[in-house]
């Protein structure tokens, strides 16, 4: 059991501490409950946009990664469909310099007209590097308005397209920043070799004066069922033909999840796992799969994917994946397969609690979900899924008759 103190300031800041005394380093995480599923259509990508902003964002002559490598010190940035966050890792001695630094990001808007234009050209760069010039760089652009036709989760963080992220407008990060980057839409973690009582104080005296914000934040929209397939089909010169399937899962906070975990895992993890042991190494149908979750708060999505051998059709590979799965339906989740993957979800959970980071981003995940105590008792989650309930998530949600399918044929 971890153990932390929260306050909440009368701005709405949620202030996390979590002392320990095994290391000398202290983080502080800020995570914002504004991600793309925030953005509207005609002006994707501005979350992840601000990602970059952020580190220009502390006021004149002030060099966010100067100071912090001048102090020892290092930050990163992270952006999903449903948050952004920013982390700085240093010597506890250097905790003030990080609250500080954070509390300017969040008291204005500081960013001038040219540095928005070079950080809009970086991200456009980023685009075609990472999705224009990967030849299954697009997938996610394909298949998630397949999957999603009024959630925003049907475009990816990176945004829809270059030319949408080059319209973006210099007003748009204002009011953006306005509308989401406001202490009642965050959350503080302060992790590490920390005394509380200072680190509050320090907290209460950077973030008090910035005021709530009182903009209105639009409902998202919420996706009906799906209640039949979806086909897309885009013929190309890849180095393999490639296959994708999407299957709607449960939301992150909701029993399901933890199933669905454990049976991603049976499918997917390891050499020893259902398809790589069955359709890569007895059949030789793939030259490489994969099967996962998309994790998101909103319902999110179950995608298998895999890149054929040479002379294996897309329907052949289709069909013994789904053959693969009536199979498992069919078949109870042995105890072997059970502990095997309880013990892999116990390993991992253990792993992430080690390090100031992991720490202080976990609790701010768990307060995001809703629950800050998540972080203590989410292995007891795992724990309570059964056999049957990993059965039976197999019979709720991988359903090919209400899926979404993307081919890629040679062409």
């Amino acid at each position: 059991m971890q153990s932390f103190q929260k306050k909440i300031l009368d701005n709405g800041l949620v202030v996390i501490g979590v002392p320990s005394k095994r290391t000398s380093m202290a983080c502080v995480s800020v995570l914002y409950k504004v991600g793309s599923r925030n953005e509207v259509a005609g002006k994707t990508g501005i979350a992840h946009l601000f990602e970059h902003l952020m580190f220009s964002n502390c006021g004149e002559g002030i060099d966010f990664d100067e100071l912090m490598q001048s102090a020892g010190g290092d930050s990163n940035a992270f952006t999903t469909p449903d948050t952004t966050q920013y982390y700085n890792v240093a010597p506890s001695a250097q905790l003030e310099l990080m609250i500080d630094l954070e509390s300017r990001r969040m008291s204005g808007f500081h960013i001038k007209k040219k540095e928005f234009r070079i950080q809009q050209r970086v991200v456009i760069e980023e685009f075609s590097e990472n999705y224009l010039n990967n030849p299954y760089g697009m997938f996610s652009h394909q298949l998630m308005p397949l999957a999603y036709q009024v959630h925003p989760y049907q475009w990816p963080v990176i945004g829809r397209s270059r030319e949408e992220i080059g319209q973006l407008e210099y007003t748009d990060a204002m009011d953006f920043h306005q509308k989401y980057y406001t202490p009642d839409n965050a959350v503080l973690v302060m992790s590490g070799n920390i005394d509380l009582d200072q680190a509050f104080l320090l907290t209460d005296r950077y973030f008090s004066p910035i005021p709530s914000g009182h903009s209105l934040r639009p409902a998202i929209a919420i996706e009906p069922a799906q209640l039949e397939s979806r086909k897309l089909t885009i013929p190309g010169p890849y180095p393999e033909e490639a296959l994708y399937i999407a299957f709607h899962s449960s939301g992150r906070d909701c029993k399901d999840f933890y199933a669905l975990d454990f049976a991603t895992d049976i499918l997917a993890e390891g050499r020893s796992s259902l398809l790589y042991s069955r359709l890569k190494k007895e059949q030789m149908l793939f030259s490489s799969l994969d099967c996962y979750m998309t994790t998101t708060f909103d319902p999110g999505l179950i995608i298998f994917e895999g890149k054929l051998n040479k002379g294996v059709s897309i329907e052949r590979g289709e069909n013994a994946f789904m053959e693969l799965l009536q199979s498992v339906k069919q078949n109870p989740v042995s105890s072997y397969l059970y502990e095997k993957y309880m013990n892999k979800n116990e390993s991992a959970y253990l792993a992430s609690q080690i390090g100031v980071v992991s720490q202080a981003l976990n609790f701010s995940y768990s307060e995001w979900l809703g629950d800050v105590n998540l972080v203590n008792t989410e292995l007891q989650r795992y724990r309570e899924i059964q056999t049957e309930d990993i059965q039976a998530s197999f019979n709720k949600y991988f359903l090919p008759e209400r899926a979404n399918y993307l081919y890629y044929p040679f062409g």
